[in-house]
């Protein structure tokens, strides 16, 4: 049984999955299998997994027709994945050399996480050029945390015991984005330990094309993953689900400048993210500040944001 087992669904990927899978298969740790699964690609994406598997035992093949991410990532761990752990990676995204290696002797500890997560690296064109990094919590995530703004980031940023993702029951495979929210919402209701490592375990490859740019379909995932902690009857005041949205929508709002999203879009969700709640906005002041006058220099001049951002 390996340690690990890597977990990949990809369509149409094969701009990026070579470098995805060379990422995998460059760790320092090596007890892992990579298990991909091909959701219909219509490029040449299966005839890259095709040269890979025939070079390491450790790649798996899986082809499934087009049914969604969600379905795939169960497919392949209800019914291939072999590990005690299971590491989810896009197909985008690149992992740093020692990534298992740290997550092995962190889940080797007593006082291991269910699931863990570490700080993400974002980059748009090349690794070596590394734009911005997420920050981790001092504390496992709650609820009321993953609501307001998922630390975790991205699918690839995650590992769980097996055991505990099986217990869950998997994805929920209706919802098309923000599956990896709603999951972790359950998993928090019934007490898993989620705890974030302080060190850059994902690199995340940003794209103005992909679903993390569909700003409604964000939205929507907030509010899927608000009525999934009710579901599971999870007590949050009014003021924490204001501060929960605030916080949300602060995220859109910076989104919505990254994106270069329509003229004022970053200021009406920053506007309607202080009128629900203006300490949850300003929690983190430096974040609060900038984003707030940010979406006002957009809204008056995009001109300005655009040569900041390509300065940047």
């Amino acid at each position: 049984m390996p340690r690990f087992s890597v977990v990949i669904p990809c369509y149409n990927a094969a701009a990026t999955i070579a470098e995805t899978l060379k990422s995998v298969l460059d760790q320092t740790f090596f007890d892992f299998e990579i298990i991909v699964i091909d959701d219909g690609s219509q490029d040449e994406t299966i005839a890259i997994l095709d040269w890979f598997a025939e070079r390491s035992r450790r790649v798996r093949v899986v082809q499934q027709a087009n049914e969604g991410p969600s379905i795939a990532r169960n497919r392949g761990i209800f019914n291939y994945a072999e590990g005690e752990l299971i590491a989810f990676l896009d197909a985008d995204d690149i992992w740093p050399a020692d990534r298992l290696d740290i997550l092995d002797r962190r889940f080797a500890e007593a006082s291991a996480p269910t699931v863990a997560y570490g700080r993400v690296a974002f980059f748009s064109e090349s690794v070596s050029n590394i734009e911005t990094h997420s920050t981790v919590s001092s504390k496992p995530l709650e609820v009321a945390d993953l609501i307001a703004e998922n630390e975790t980031c991205t699918m690839s940023n995650i590992v769980v015991t097996r055991e505990a993702f099986v217990a869950s029951g998997g994805f929920n495979t209706s919802i098309v984005h923000g599956e990896d929210v709603e999951w972790l919402v359950r998993m928090a209701a019934e007490g898993a330990r989620i705890e974030g490592i302080d060190t850059v375990l994902t690199c995340y490859r940003a794209s103005r094309n992909g679903l993390s740019s569909d700003l409604s379909a964000m939205r929507l995932s907030w509010e899927t993953a608000l009525s999934t902690a009710r579901r599971l009857n999870v007590v949050l005041t009014k003021d924490e689900i204001a501060a929960a949205e605030a916080t949300h929508l602060r995220y859109l709002a910076r989104r919505a400048l990254r994106l270069e999203a329509a003229r004022g879009t970053a200021l009406k969700l920053a506007f309607k993210a202080l009128r629900l709640s203006p300490r949850a906005f300003f929690k983190q002041p430096g974040r609060g500040v900038l984003t707030l006058g940010a979406a006002c220099i957009e809204a008056l001049c995009p001109s300005a944001i655009k040569c900041l951002s390509a300065n940047h």
